[in-house]
């Protein structure tokens, strides 16, 4: 079986550093590789892929990056840092994931003044990703596993997702091959 890949994609910092715990833990248990996504907006879609495009990327985003660099390296674990310029959030991060090659995102869908679109973006963003064969986490999704004691301690129902979902991609790929 394939080693599994994380993609946590970066918002405001509590949660973050919630999800790269996890994912950390979840690196110990499972040799999980973790990929930490920096999402920049450009100011305008032509600036995509200069440098002028990543004006947006401060120097405090740097320090923050280097801090959950060294939260992995307190977990023992391997964490490979991607900057993302982008001028549509989702479609971006779609594309991210696909270029990336990952099994699943951890991603957070920030909630809305109308409830019931962050559903449908939480739909869309799952749909698209399931083409994809990637999984979508949220820490919504995951609240029930988590519990905070001096460390982190993972439950067994997420890794028995993700689990299932290599076994899918292994499945699938063996009946491509027999064809």
């Amino acid at each position: 079986m394939s080693q599994s890949r994380l993609l946590i994609v970066m918002s405001d910092l509590a949660w973050t550093s919630a999800a790269l715990h996890l994912a950390c833990a979840m690196s110990r248990r499972r040799q999980t590789d973790i990929v930490l996504l920096k999402m920049v907006p450009v100011r305008h879609p032509a600036l995509l892929g200069t440098e002028a495009g990543a004006l947006d990327f401060t120097q405090d985003d740097a320090d923050v990056l280097k801090d959950m660099t060294a939260t992995a390296e307190d977990y023992g674990v391997c964490l490979q840092i991607q900057v993302c310029p982008y001028a549509n959030y989702w479609h971006a991060l779609v594309g991210a994931a696909e270029a990336l090659g990952v099994t699943a995102v951890i991603a957070h869908i920030s909630p809305t003044t109308l409830p019931y679109w962050h559903h449908v973006r939480r739909w869309l963003l799952n749909r698209q990703l399931a083409r994809q064969n990637q999984l979508l986490l949220t820490l919504d999704d995951l609240i029930p596993s988590l519990t905070w004691t001096p460390s982190l301690t993972l439950q067994h129902d997420l890794a028995v997702k993700l689990d299932r979902h290599q076994i899918h991609l292994t499945s699938s790929a063996m009946r491509n091959w027999n064809k």
